[in-house]
């Protein structure tokens, strides 16, 4: 399947790779290939297995994956018509190929995610659990910073990329609260709703019967904002399977959630430090 012989979508199959391609691919990843047309060589098949079995080692098959299903291979698909069309195709083609791999991996009770940009392998039905990477100091300053990190993606129209950058954001100012309160390394299974609703728990900001209506329905639009950038996912950030809940935005929209974890995150920064002072 993975070499582009296995249909998984409609006529659609992964772009096929032939055995000189494969031999290019293994070296490019550090196994050193050749491809001899008159000498003796392997299967097809085979050489996407060397591989596989030669980064699983190094821990590396997720960088492999990731590499093919990227969109840019799939150029048999760029003259669909509409952006929109292409890329709905290609998420399909991608969905399909997790399937058909995880119909695979059934019988052995497991199953193939794309959880925080790595492809891993999981127990049926589990949601891992990850040490959060360690956070760096979280200041306003850092927050403010965002627009800059965001600029090249913007000019680039990589919106993808300003959407992980703006979930990363308030991922890195919650675990940073989570963990100062708690004196403790944080363990996340990715999940932003859970860290959110963890954090607004020690900072006291859950709603409550005794608070002001208007005060509830402030902090309900806050958690419906987290809710919406949490789920604005794509290949590179669906926590179930490659593509899922995919969607497609412009600028704009791009803007407003950058601008929106902002926000978000200098005021639970605000309320953290009121906390601590």
């Amino acid at each position: 399947m993975l070499d582009g012989d296995k249909k998984v979508f409609g006529d659609y199959a992964l772009p096929y790779m032939s055995g000189p391609a494969l031999c290019e691919l293994s070296t490019e990843f550090g196994l050193s290939k050749s491809y001899s047309k008159d000498g003796e060589h392997l299967s097809r098949w085979k050489y996407m297995q060397e591989l596989l079995q030669f980064l699983d080692k190094k821990g590396r098959v997720s960088n492999l994956l990731s590499y093919l299903f990227q969109m840019k291979r799939f150029s048999n698909i760029t003259n669909l018509g509409k952006p929109e069309f292409v890329e709905e195709t290609h998420k399909k083609i991608v969905e399909g190929a997790i399937n058909y791999i995880n119909e695979q991996l059934t019988i052995a009770q497991k199953e193939l995610r794309l959880i925080r940009n790595q492809f891993v392998i999981v127990n049926t039905g589990e949601e891992p659990v990850f040490e959060a990477p360690k956070v760096k100091v979280v200041t306003s300053q850092y927050i403010r910073e965002l627009p800059d990190r965001i600029k090249g993606d913007i000019t680039n129209k990589d919106y993808d990329s300003v959407i992980t950058k703006s979930r990363t954001l308030l991922e890195e100012v919650l675990i940073f609260i989570i963990e100062k309160l708690t004196h403790e390394r944080y363990k996340s299974s990715g999940d932003l709703i859970k860290i959110y609703q963890e954090a607004t728990s020690l900072l006291n900001m859950r709603q409550s019967g005794d608070w002001d209506k208007r005060v509830n329905e402030l902090l309900g639009g806050l958690h419906k904002i987290v809710g919406a950038i949490s789920s604005m996912r794509n290949m590179n950030r669906d926590a179930h399977g490659a593509g899922s809940g995919r969607i497609i935005i412009d600028e704009k929209e791009t803007l407003l959630v950058a601008h929106s974890s902002m926000m978000l995150a200098e005021y639970w920064l605000a309320v953290y430090n009121k906390k601590t002072m």
